[in-house]
């Protein structure tokens, strides 16, 4: 009975192909697909956590952000705040406040602005939620240069 559960199990397997396009410590670029869909990631980082942000759309960025002292019930819906620099990012009725979903060490959000120029410009970036927040210092030379690779990728995935 237990081979039949097995193989059809390995019916619903999704073959992900991930491909780097640019590490470098602190950050790196990665394209992700499957048989449907492609998508890139920037992922920054530090000691303490990291920051994800992946497009599909150049519009509508997936946010995740991970820290290891985080330690979210699985309870859903949860504000946070994020901040690029100065800048704090909003949700539509443009409160600094947006929803997001936490479980774990780890929090999601759609951010609904562009972020590539505010990354550019960034010397951190800023998570709060909860009384508890992460933050990574950015420097802008390196982060410059994973845009570039990000948008290499953006511009690939289009064709």
């Amino acid at each position: 009975m237990i081979i039949p559960i097995l193989l059809s199990s390995s019916l619903f397997v999704t073959f992900v192909k991930d491909t780097v396009w640019w590490n470098t410590p602190g950050g790196n670029v990665t394209e992700h697909r499957d048989r449907n869909v492609a998508s890139c990631s920037l992922t920054l980082y530090n000691d303490d956590g990291s920051v994800t942000f992946e497009w599909d759309d150049p519009g509508n960025v997936l946010v995740t952000a991970v820290d290891k002292k985080w330690a979210f019930p699985d309870t859903g819906r949860m504000p946070v705040a994020m901040q690029l620099g100065d800048v704090w990012l909003s949700n539509h009725g443009g409160s600094a406040v947006i929803d997001a979903v936490g479980h774990g060490r780890a929090i999601g959000f759609v951010a609904n602005q562009a972020v590539d120029d505010l990354l550019r410009q960034a010397g951190k970036i800023v998570i709060k939620t909860k009384g508890v927040d992460l933050t990574i210092t950015l420097t802008r030379s390196k982060t410059r240069v994973l845009l570039s690779r990000m948008n290499d990728c953006r511009q690939s995935i289009r064709k």
